[in-house]
């Protein structure tokens, strides 16, 4: 993995049909953005915050592309789809 990236787990799930997750590499300083931590909220409120394992965030992945394309636009922050 490389140094200063957090995986990340995007998708609904669930098991009933929904598509499974898509993993994205995301730039740690990308988490202090306020759209994002908007995004871990939904995460902690449908999750909690004793999540194990990767960081899972249940939103549409194409959602999340287009929050952090934001993001980028305005911090030049970087997303890597793995």
């Amino acid at each position: 993995m490389k140094a200063g990236y957090v995986p990340v787990l995007v998708g609904k799930g669930g098991g009933d049909g929904a598509a499974a997750a898509t993993r994205f590499l995301v730039r740690v300083g990308l988490l202090n953005d306020p759209c994002m931590e908007a995004l871990l909220e939904l995460a902690a409120d449908e999750m909690g915050y004793g999540q194990e394992g990767v960081l899972s965030i249940p939103c549409d992945a194409d959602f999340f592309r287009r929050v952090v394309t934001a993001i980028r636009s305005a911090s030049k922050a970087n997303l890597i789809c793995v």
